[in-house]
């Protein structure tokens, strides 16, 4: 019995079926090679090894933590297909990391969340960078191209700027450990504003500046801390923690040189052409003044000007005289008031209304002191002083003692 054929299409979708359903999702490592990113978002690319090459493609939703490059080598992890439309199986990747990388990915993304919990990273903490540093640190490693090129971009852009180099171990054993002492190093030398960075590498020669121990050092700093770790596509915890993150260690030296000489020299240019127009208006209005006191206008000002402060001294002068005039006035009211009373408390004031005052030996008698028969006294009246002899003395007898 002849067999019925089966279109092309019949067959593919009966390929793509048992290979979808008897293989599953499976990890591939490979090298990556004819990658392109599309313009709609997805990932293409082709995973192979000495022997053979797989077709892969990882669609724009879902994520990717590095940027993969033809060369690497990565672990893609995902569900065979068939595209039935070219007949040919590929990949669906539903992740991917470079080979080896693994746990270093798990535990940068650990230690970016709880540090992202804790503050690290907020806006609010982010100083803004000096505009016109004196003195830039630099901690780096001293024979790597990174610190050259930053050198010799401050000594084109701004050469008076003062660097201060901390050579720092910036991957392998220690490395951590030395980058945080490099930060309080700089920070002790006073420094204005700081770079710490390095060229690009691996994920894990970067390792270094996505350690706690880093991160820290880099919270704590009172210095701006620019942090410039490998190339554009590298981002490290340092970068999240600093004020400012460069693409570069090119880029950071530029972000430290923001006004270059040539900068410095326009400020000059338009500093000097401001003092002369200054000049020259002050010439022109010294000018015009020369000119009004030439046809008389100034002097009308001035006369002016003068009859008006005269007119004000008048009136100061006036509301001082009212002034001093109610005083005086006030105070002579206050003497007539005060010598009134002193008349009438004075000794011999009830003389005027027929009273007399006794006296001895030229003094009023108190009524202390007692007088005997044959004293001489005086009697003083308003109008006349008498002297006589004491004839008899006798008590007087007052209310209270008559029966």
């Amino acid at each position: 019995m002849q067999e019925e054929p089966l279109s092309v299409s019949q067959l593919t979708h009966t390929i793509k079926g048992i290979i979808e359903s008897g293989i599953g999702e499976v990890s591939v490592v490979g090298e990556v090679s004819n990658y392109k990113h599309h313009s709609s978002g997805h990932h293409y690319f082709t995973l192979k090894d000495s022997g053979s090459q797989l077709p892969c493609v990882m669609w724009r939703s879902r994520t990717l933590t590095f940027r993969p490059e033809d060369g690497m080598r990565v672990v893609a992890r995902g569900k065979v297909t068939v595209y039935a439309v070219q007949g040919k199986y590929q990949l669906d990747c539903t992740a991917m990391q470079p080979e080896g990388v693994g746990d270093l990915y798990v535990a940068f993304e650990q230690l970016k969340r709880d540090l992202a919990q804790r503050g690290f990273f907020d806006a609010a903490n982010k100083r803004p960078l000096p505009r016109m540093p004196l003195r830039v640190g630099i901690a780096t490693s001293e024979t790597g191209a990174a610190v050259r090129d930053m050198l010799s971009t401050i000594e084109r852009r701004f050469p008076v700027l003062q660097v201060v180099l901390r050579p720092t171990i910036v991957q392998g054993e220690g490395s951590a450990a030395d980058i945080a002492a490099a930060i309080k190093d700089l920070e002790h030398a006073q420094v204005d504003v700081m770079i710490i960075g390095r060229g690009g590498g691996s994920i894990e020669d970067l390792w270094a500046f996505n350690t706690l121990e880093v991160a820290t050092a880099v919270y704590a700093c009172s210095v701006p801390i620019i942090s410039a770790v490998g190339h554009e596509t590298d981002t490290t915890i340092s970068d999240f923690v600093a004020d400012v993150r460069a693409a570069t260690p090119t880029a950071a030296a530029e972000l430290v040189t923001a006004i270059t000489s040539a900068d410095i020299m326009y400020s000059i240019d338009l500093a000097a052409d401001a003092m002369t127009n200054s000049i020259q208006e002050r010439l022109e209005h010294l000018s015009e003044l020369a000119a009004s006191f030439m046809d008389g206008r100034a002097l009308r000002r001035v006369i002016e000007r003068i009859m008006i402060r005269k007119q004000r001294i008048d009136d100061l002068k006036a509301r001082i005289t009212r002034t001093t005039r109610h005083a005086i006035s006030a105070r002579l009211r206050d003497i007539d008031h005060f010598g009134s009373r002193l008349s009438s408390l004075h000794p011999l004031a009830p003389l005027a209304r027929g009273y007399a005052v006794l006296e001895r030996d030229g003094k009023p008698l108190g009524a202390g002191q007692n007088l005997a028969a044959g004293d001489a006294v005086q009697i003083r009246r308003s109008s006349e002083i008498s002297d006589v002899i004491v004839q008899s003395v006798r008590p007087t007898t007052t209310p209270q003692q008559q029966p």
